[in-house]
């Protein structure tokens, strides 16, 4: 299944339907994908972000993380999520061995020291201005986009990719059996547990992913 499609589906026959809702805002999904495609150009056009790169999330389940990764999925890129604490400690080694183009983070952030990365902006910078270039897509659902950080049995940490494509095949058995149409997000959005099983299956299904 390719999400890019179900969501433009979603905004065909239930636009006004909500797509996440949070203390700071409802968003239908209409206006999801709006801003899906405003940050795309933004990352495209704005900050040269390409197929193959990587773009860090720096934060921890903020509403518009959702839309950050749809976005960077459409460029071809990966979304490295960095929700927690140990990850934000490790950093320095992280961005070392995996180079980021954009590191964008919650707004509320207050770095000591500014991560290794050429371009740092506040995730609301995102669909802020309007990108008035579209440039071109190719929402290819086979090339990782998303990379996933796990402690192994020595300690260190081992990332892992995946694709879109990967992600919705991870999710079949609850697409296929499970009808919540609401998931609540309690702290991370990206954990591997979370976003296959609970997170897509929602969206998939034309429901409501619930933030802080």
């Amino acid at each position: 299944m390719n999400l890019f499609t179900i969501l433009r589906h979603h905004v065909a026959t239930q636009p006004n339907a909500i797509a996440s809702r949070s203390s700071r805002r409802v968003v239908t999904y209409r206006k999801f994908w709006s801003r899906i495609e405003r940050a795309t150009a933004r990352l495209k056009s704005e900050w040269h972000v390409k197929a193959g790169d990587t773009v860090v999330y720096w934060g921890q389940g903020h509403q518009d993380a959702l839309m950050l990764y749809i976005a960077v999925a459409r460029c071809g890129a990966k979304l490295l999520p960095l929700e927690h604490a140990p990850l934000h400690q490790e950093s320095i080694a992280i961005l070392r061995s995996i180079p980021a183009v954009l590191l964008l983070h919650d707004d509320e952030t207050i770095f000591e020291v500014p991560p290794a990365a050429p371009v740092i902006a506040n995730l609301s910078s995102l669909i802020a201005i309007r990108c008035h270039h579209t440039p071109p897509v190719s929402e290819d659902i086979t090339q990782p986009s998303l990379i996933f950080l796990a402690t192994i049995e020595d300690g260190s940490l081992q990332a892992s990719e995946q694709s879109l494509q990967q992600l919705m095949q991870n999710a079949t058995p609850q697409l296929e059996s499970n009808s919540v149409q609401e998931f609540r997000i309690a702290e991370a959005l990206f954990d591997a547990d979370i976003f296959a099983s609970q997170v897509l299956p929602v969206l998939v299904g034309g429901g409501t992913i619930v933030f802080r």
